[in-house]
């Protein structure tokens, strides 16, 4: 394992730890609701890679 991971801790805080930014989202959901679609919420920041899609099965929402 490389020493740069085993300086992190196991729950890492990921602005902190791990260098990201935090990023609004905007959720989009599949018309057939069998997938979750999370986009920029600032349109500057869209670009051709920059969205997850996930299976709804696999996203927790307050509302499911």
């Amino acid at each position: 394992m490389s020493s740069n991971w085993q300086r992190v801790p196991e729950d890492p805080d990921p602005r902190q730890d791990l260098g990201y930014d935090i990023e609004d989202l905007t959720v989009v959901e599949s018309p057939t609701e069998s997938h979750v679609v999370f986009l920029p919420a600032a349109e500057s920041h869209l670009d051709d890679e920059a969205f997850i899609i996930a299976d709804a099965d696999a996203v927790c929402t307050p509302d499911r």
